[in-house]
């Protein structure tokens, strides 16, 4: 496999339990590099957010993951210190549901100086007022002032989500992971998620985790997931024009029937 911004090897994720250990994600092998985009489709329950959760050292106490994760030559799997260093800066994660990653004691504006800090940006007061609105703009929020003083169970789901947009835009990100970060919103706000991975981030790599076939084509390679086991790896068109499991034929049915 050809070196990328991140190069995953025999990845699995693993749970602990009581009595037991079951394995979550088995064997899962990809490589990205800059400006490429990885979609991973499945149903809930597929192990998408293990992956999720693996490659943005958020797992769960219980669990644990194997095989390689590299990113600058090192894998994080194995680097806990250097993984945790690299989250939020130059590995961000952007979840479905963007209130339920903002803090609701804190204004928008205090949550987005926050991450201008925490990334190394050296700003005054008015700076970082200035680059707060910059990219509230960006993320297509009109209202950017007054967004910048409400807390986010002032705004809507949509604002929510570009606000996180927002936030993700004061990182130096290479490599993004998207959760489901376009489910349940509006059209004209899943066109501002994309216009920021094109514009804002296209050097980094993005991996878009996703149940949405139509947003999975928005991507140039897609893995498709079925109980924690890959079943078809390649490019989108050829994937979804072609596909040659019974599974990815079900989900691509489905996604016409849904669409028509």
């Amino acid at each position: 496999m050809s070196k990328g911004i991140i190069q995953v090897e025999n990845l699995s994720v693993h749970a602990m339990f009581l009595h037991s250990t079951e394995t979550i994600v088995e064997g899962v092998s990809f490589c990205l590099d800059g400006g490429e985009k990885l979609a991973i489709v499945g149903e809930s329950g597929s192990g998408k957010s293990m992956i999720v959760n693996a490659l943005t050292s958020s797992l769960a106490d219980n669990c644990f993951a194997t095989g390689n994760v590299e990113y600058d030559g090192v894998n994080l799997l194995e680097n806990r210190r250097f993984a945790k260093k690299l989250a939020g800066d130059k590995i961000v994660l952007i979840p479905q549901g963007g209130a339920e990653s903002l803090n609701p004691s804190l204004k928008i504006k205090t949550q987005i100086y926050e991450s201008l800090k925490r990334n190394g940006a050296k700003l005054t007061r008015e700076q970082k007022r200035e680059a707060a609105i910059r990219n509230l703009e960006k993320s297509g929020l009109k209202n950017a002032e007054e967004i910048l003083e409400k807390y986010p169970f002032e705004i809507s789901g949509g604002e929510a989500q570009r606000v996180v947009l927002a936030i993700t835009l004061c990182s130096h990100a290479n490599l993004i992971v998207a959760d489901e970060a376009t489910r349940g919103i509006d059209a004209e706000t899943k066109e501002a998620f994309w216009n920021c991975i094109r514009n804002d981030f296209s050097a980094a790599a993005t991996v878009f985790v996703t149940h949405d076939i139509a947003e999975a084509k928005r991507c140039d390679d897609v893995l498709v997931l079925k109980d924690g086991k890959v079943v078809e790896y390649g490019k989108t068109l050829d994937v979804f024009s072609n596909p040659q499991s019974e599974y990815t034929k079900t989900l691509v049915s489905v996604s016409e029937v849904q669409n028509a």
